[in-house]
């Protein structure tokens, strides 16, 4: 009956590991678009969001052109442009144009200023422009002309009296969209003046996010948030999220399969998982909720996971983490898929105990404090994990199994003694026989010399 039972279990593994071998394409396929769904959820649901402060008084550069028809131009351009936050916008920089008749003649007529965004694979200028408008005193928005690809041109009518000058005034925003650079072009009467504005952008790598790991085991990510634009960022949460389901094992992902920790000063800290509603076996938690970077800062991030510790086993496992709420660089790096070892069941050490001796002491497994710099063992296999204190002393059970009884010792030494004067009593015994006896055997020899 054990045999077929056995057999019945080895079969029915045989095919939930079949099963789950086929779903592995699937799952993998899918990674991609799963982990891009749960960074725009989480970003959506965040309604705090991280704060940017953009420097009062941006810096400059300024770019002069040669004179062409009696005419100069001079380029009076931010030195950057930050990304937008999603969904919130930063304030326009400036850029002018001032148009200087050198030939003291005048000059009225158009000044042209083709903005082009630059950068691998950009196809649309995702410039915010405003224009300056003289005779309201306010700021009015250029509208870039569906289709226009990545170049946009300006035009503003301008008059300049002999000898004087005037600006044409814009300010721009790159928005959300990253590019390396927004190209500026100003002409006017056959004079030209070129300058180039870097777009930047806080940057993310992670590490860690790719990995074959061991279920239980945990496994420890990376990350570095560096600010290389002249804005300061508050309260910017980063976020490490799961999702995975089997659907060949009809399991999914929840928040007792999933540990996530953090280090904090040296110290491992537990961090609160959560269900994502996003998506069916969705796993998401804040492990940092309140980071501060600084223009021309970075900030290092280590969290750490353990997969598959509850009742779920699901493999492989999309996973992400990154800050939430900005434009980045290095998006790309925010995502991966572990792949999860099964636990491989410890092999029996035989152990020696004392006759009658029925109980048996669990292991003790070395784990991680989420309180304290110093690793203290917990015990595995029970609802609660109690510290256990190391110790060089033996166990009660190898000291009952390698030391005799005290009441063993005494009952043998007692017995020998007894054997040994046993055996002294039997030897005086025999002596004095044998003495008997030849005392005898002198006696009848006196006896018969007598006669």
């Amino acid at each position: 009956m054990m045999r077929a039972e056995g057999a019945d279990q080895g079969t029915d593994m045989t095919r939930r590991l079949r099963a789950l071998a086929t779903g592995l394409t699937a799952a993998g396929v899918m990674a991609c678009a799963v982990l891009e769904a749960g960074i725009a959820s989480a970003a959506a649901d965040d309604g705090t969001g991280p704060v940017a402060t953009p420097p009062a008084v941006p810096a400059t550069q300024s770019v002069s052109g040669v004179a062409a028809n009696g005419v100069q131009l001079l380029i009076t351009a931010p030195k950057q442009l930050p990304l937008d936050l999603p969904g919130r916008q930063l304030p326009g920089r400036e850029l002018d144009v001032t148009v200087k008749d050198v030939a003291r003649q005048g000059f009225a007529g158009s000044v042209d200023i083709t903005l082009t965004a630059e950068g691998a694979g950009v196809t649309r200028l995702g410039l915010r422009i405003e224009r300056y408008d003289q005779d309201s005193g306010s700021w009015k928005p250029v509208p870039v002309p569906p289709g226009a690809g990545a170049s946009s041109t300006v035009s503003t009518p301008l008059t300049v009296l002999a000898g004087g000058l005037e600006d044409v005034r814009l300010r721009l925003s790159p928005g959300t969209t990253a590019v390396d650079d927004v190209k500026v072009a100003a002409a006017a009467n056959g004079a030209t003046a070129v300058a180039t504005v870097p777009v930047t952008e806080p940057r993310f790598a992670a590490g860690g996010l790719t990995a074959t790991v061991r279920a239980g085991t945990a496994e420890v990510i990376t990350g570095r948030l560096t600010n290389p634009t002249d804005v300061d960022y508050r309260h910017v949460p980063v976020r490490l999220y799961l999702k995975a389901c089997s659907p060949s094992l009809g399991t999914c992902f929840g928040a007792a399969d999933v540990k996530l920790e953090v280090s904090v000063g040296g110290v491992w800290r537990t961090v609160a998982a959560a269900d994502d509603p996003a998506a069916a076996g969705g796993v998401a938690g804040t492990v940092f909720p309140d980071v501060t970077l600084k223009h021309g800062d970075a900030v290092e991030l280590t969290a750490r996971v353990t997969l598959n510790s509850g009742t779920a086993t699901v493999n492989p496992v999309p996973i992400g983490f990154g800050p939430i709420g900005l434009s980045f660089a290095g998006q790309q790096t925010t995502g991966g898929t572990l792949t999860v070892q099964p636990v491989m069941p410890p092999s029996p050490t035989p152990t020696s105990s004392p006759s009658g001796s029925t109980s048996s002491s669990p292991s003790a497994t070395p784990s991680d404090s989420a309180s304290s710099a110093t690793d203290t063992p917990t015990v595995t296999g029970s609802s609660t994990t109690p510290t256990a204190t190391p110790s060089t002393a033996p166990t009660l059970a190898a000291a009952l199994a390698s030391t005799p009884s005290s009441g063993g010792s005494s009952n043998s030494a007692t017995i020998l003694v007894a054997l040994g004067l046993l055996a002294v009593c039997l030897a005086l015994v025999l002596w004095w026989a044998l003495m008997k006896r030849r005392e005898q055997h002198l006696r009848a020899a006196a006896m018969g010399e007598d006669e």
